[in-house]
C-alpha cells in the first residue's frame, strides 16, 4: 500500500478545525469516513452541496444507485456504488471467484435537522470562510451480488492481506481503509483501477481541475469514532 500524499492532522487540532459531530448524530453501525466541506461559495446551501458531490461523483467516476433491489440503508439518506470492479479469478476455488463493489452511504439530513450542517473554519492565516457539509461512509468489498458477500478474507484486492493481513477485523481494518482510498484518488492498494468499460475511476481527487481541492487525512481518537482511518474533502472555488 502506498503511502498517502495527504496532508496529517492531529486530532486535537482536527477536532478544533472541523468541528467533526458525534456519531450519535447519525446513529450509523460506523462512524462516516469521509466527510465533504464545500465552500458557501460554491453550494449556498447543504442540497447544493450533495448534489455538487454525489453528481460529481455519478458522473465523473461512475458512483449511482444502481442496486436494482432493496439495501438497507444503515441510517444513511442516500446510497450509491460503482460495481464491477477488479474481477479475482485467481483462487483454487471458483466459488470465490468475484468482482468487487465500493460502496457509499451518505447523511446529511439530521445534520440539517439538529443544524449541524454549516461550520466557519478558521486557517492557518485567518478565517476561511462557512462551509456546507455532510458525510459518507465508503467501502470496498465483495461485489453484492455474490453469494459471499462481503468478505472472501484471502482475495488479494479487498482480503486481510498483504499490507492488511494483521487487520483485526476484515470490515473496520480493510474494506473501509480501501474503499476511501479509491474514492479519494482511484487506487486501490496503491494501483490505478478501471472500471469494467476500462475507463479509470479516477477518484475525487480530480475535482481539482475545477475547484480548489484539499484533501486532509484525520486519525479517529474519540470514543465514538469506531473506524481507523478518515478523510476530510475541502471544495473552495478555483483561484480562492
Amino acid at each position: 500500500m502506498r503511502k498517502s500524499s495527504w496532508y496529517g492532522t492531529g486530532m486535537s487540532e482536527a477536532a478544533a478545525r472541523f468541528d467533526l459531530p458525534a456519531r450519535s448524530v447519525f446513529e450509523p453501525p460506523s462512524y462516516p469516513n469521509v466527510w465533504f466541506y464545500v465552500h458557501e461559495r460554491v453550494a449556498a446551501s447543504q442540497d447544493a452541496a450533495v448534489s455538487l458531490v454525489t453528481g460529481w461523483l455519478r458522473d465523473h467516476c461512475g458512483i449511482t444507485n444502481d442496486f436494482g433491489h432493496w439495501k438497507p440503508p444503515e441510517a444513511s439518506d442516500s446510497q450509491a456504488r460503482l460495481g464491477g470492479l477488479q474481477p479475482w479469478t485467481g483462487g483454487a476455488d471458483p466459488a470465490q471467484h468475484h468482482a468487487h463493489d465500493l460502496h457509499i452511504r451518505y447523511y446529511y439530513v439530521a445534520l440539517r435537522q439538529t443544524r449541524m450542517q454549516q461550520v466557519a473554519l478558521q486557517g492557518a492565516r485567518g478565517p476561511m470562510g462557512r462551509y456546507q457539509r455532510f458525510a459518507g461512509s465508503v467501502h470496498y468489498e465483495v461485489a453484492d451480488e455474490h453469494p459471499l458477500h462481503p468478505y472472501i478474507d484471502d482475495c488479494p484486492y479487498c482480503g486481510r492481506t498483504g499490507a492488511y493481513a494483521g487487520a483485526d477485523d476484515l470490515f473496520a481494518g480493510v474494506h473501509e481503509p480501501l474503499g476511501l482510498e479509491l474514492l479519494l484518488d482511484g487506487t486501490i492498494r496503491g494501483q490505478p483501477v478501471s472500471r469494467s468499460d476500462g475507463r479509470p475511476v479516477g477518484g475525487i481527487a480530480l475535482m481539482k481541475e475545477t475547484h480548489a481541492l484539499q484533501i486532509e487525512r484525520v486519525r479517529p481518537a474519540r470514543a465514538d469514532m469506531n473506524i481507523v482511518d478518515l478523510a476530510v474533502v475541502l471544495i473552495d472555488p478555483k483561484g480562492s
